[in-house]
C-alpha cells in the first residue's frame, strides 16, 4: 500500500467511528447561580452581613432541631410548630444581631425572615400529618427551601453544599468543592469562614463559606456503618459526629 493509500484509508477510519455520546443530564458549562441582583450591599458591609446571614440561618437550624422529636411521632398531629411560632422564636434568636446592624442588614433580615416563615407555613401539612413517622422535613430541608425563595427575592444566594450531597440544589461549585476539601484536611478544630470576592460576569460578589459538622442527631443518616441504606434509602455516609457535612455558603453582590 502506497503512503498515500495508507493515508486516505487511516481517514476513512476515523471518519467511520462513531461520534462519543452525549452526556445526557450534565450539567450545563459556564453559568452563575444568580445574574440579577436585586439586592446588593456597599462593599464596607459585605462581611458583617454575609456573616449575619448565616448566623441567621445557623439560628433558624437549631430551632427547627429542637423540635425534630415532634415531627417524627406518629402519635401527635399538630406540632405547635407554625409559622407564626416559628417567626416568634427565631426573632428572639436574632435580636443580639439587630444590634449593630445596619439600614441595609435590617431590611435583608426582614426578607431573610420573611422567606424562612414561607417555607414553614408551606410544610404545615407535611409536619402535622398524624399516623406517619418520617415526613421529610428536617432543618437541611427548611434551609434548602427557604434559599430558593430568599434568592427569588433578593438575588443574594444561600445554599449548603453537601460533601456527598443528596439534593441538586445543594451541588457544590469548584470554590464550595474547594472550601469543604479544606475543612476537611485541617480536621474538627477548623471552624474559621472562608472569605473571598468573585466575578460573577459582570457582578462583583462577596463569598463567605462555613463548615456545617454533623450532630448526633444526624447519624442515622449520615453515620455507621458506611453503605448501610438509611430510613429514606440513601446509603449512610460513614461519618462521626464533628465531621464535616457541608458549607454555610452565602454570596452576596456588592456595589461601591
Amino acid at each position: 500500500m502506497t503512503a498515500r493509500a495508507a493515508a486516505l484509508a487511516a481517514i476513512f477510519l476515523l471518519t467511520s467511528l462513531p461520534v462519543a455520546a452525549e452526556q445526557v443530564g450534565a450539567r450545563a458549562k459556564g453559568g452563575f447561580p444568580e445574574s440579577f441582583f436585586l439586592e446588593k450591599v456597599p462593599r464596607a458591609e459585605a462581611k458583617s452581613t454575609a456573616e449575619k446571614l448565616a448566623r441567621a440561618v445557623i439560628a433558624a437550624r437549631l430551632i427547627i432541631f429542637a423540635y425534630a422529636g415532634k415531627f417524627v411521632d406518629p402519635n401527635l398531629g399538630d406540632k405547635g410548630f407554625s409559622g407564626e411560632v416559628f417567626e416568634t422564636q427565631w426573632r428572639a434568636a436574632l435580636e443580639p444581631e439587630l444590634i449593630d446592624a445596619t439600614p441595609n442588614q435590617k431590611r435583608l433580615f426582614e426578607k431573610l425572615i420573611w422567606a424562612g416563615r414561607q417555607v414553614m407555613d408551606n410544610n404545615q401539612d407535611r409536619i402535622n400529618t398524624k399516623g406517619v413517622g418520617w415526613k421529610n422535613f428536617l432543618p437541611a430541608k427548611w434551609e434548602r427551601e427557604m434559599g430558593q425563595v430568599f434568592t427569588a427575592k433578593t438575588g443574594i444566594v444561600i445554599k449548603q453544599p453537601g460533601r456527598a450531597y443528596r439534593s441538586p440544589v445543594n451541588v457544590p461549585d469548584d470554590a464550595e468543592r474547594a472550601a469543604m476539601e479544606h475543612y476537611i484536611k485541617a480536621g474538627h478544630g477548623e471552624n474559621k469562614p472562608l472569605m473571598s470576592t468573585a466575578q460573577w460576569g459582570k457582578q462583583t460578589v462577596y463569598r463567605h463559606m462555613e463548615p456545617i459538622r454533623l450532630m448526633p442527631p444526624c447519624l442515622p443518616c449520615h453515620g455507621k456503618p458506611k453503605g448501610e441504606l438509611d430510613i429514606v434509602n440513601f446509603e449512610k455516609d460513614g461519618l462521626e459526629t464533628g465531621d464535616l457535612i457541608g458549607l454555610m455558603s452565602v454570596t452576596i453582590a456588592v456595589k461601591d
